[in-house]
């Protein structure tokens, strides 16, 4: 009985990130606001029943997708923390952590984009969006607390949040293939030269 209820588990998880992976994939060609059950059971290739048996309906397989990309960044995050060695870097890993091959592609960025502009009509969306901005901006002041002064941190802090949003805009927006490398080290110049200053004294 336990095997079974252990197969049935895993059963479920599988079918549940293929229904995530298929949502990402209809909101990437079709848009959050032209999405139907009927799209993301295509590309899935299962009956939209499948979508209402194991989520309850499209807006709560959107959270799951919303919450998967979240987990995604965070896990990141924690491996770049791993070389870490001085408040430089850990500035350097809650950036590049956006910008990381297992969770930047142009797929993620126009979901991600397309997420930002709806979420303050969904309740739900709008708290994961809330949860990650105030994530995202946490790590960025935990590793600037020891670099500039305080009442450097709030200007600071927006521009390397706005440079990261700006970035994520641009990708979903492009036709032209993703230079991950490039972007990585463009973003190492962008907080080098907004904080070098700092760093070199």
């Amino acid at each position: 009985m336990i095997g079974g209820c252990m197969k049935h588990q895993k059963i479920s998880s599988i079918r549940r990130g293929e229904l995530i992976h298929a949502a990402m994939t209809a909101i990437y060609e079709h848009g959050f606001a032209n999405l139907t059950v009927a799209q993301i059971a295509g590309d899935a290739e299962v009956s939209t029943s499948s979508i209402h048996y194991y989520f309850g309906g499209k807006e709560a397989l959107l959270e799951a997708t919303m919450r998967h990309l979240l987990s995604l960044l965070r896990s990141a995050h924690e491996r770049h923390l791993m070389n870490v060695k001085t408040p430089a870097d850990r500035l350097h890993a809650a950036v590049q952590a956006n910008f990381d091959k297992t969770f930047l592609t142009k797929e993620t960025c126009r979901v991600w984009t397309q997420f930002w502009a709806f979420a303050p009509y969904h309740p739900k969306l709008e708290r994961l969006h809330r949860i990650n901005r105030a994530r995202v901006r946490s790590n960025v002041v935990f590793a600037l607390r020891e670099l500039i002064p305080a009442q450097e941190m709030r200007v600071t802090t927006n521009a390397i949040q706005g440079y990261m949003d700006g970035v994520w805009v641009q990708i979903a927006q492009s036709r032209n293939e993703l230079a991950l490398e490039e972007l990585q080290c463009e973003a190492k110049r962008f907080i080098n030269q907004t904080i070098g200053e700092y760093i070199s004294n």
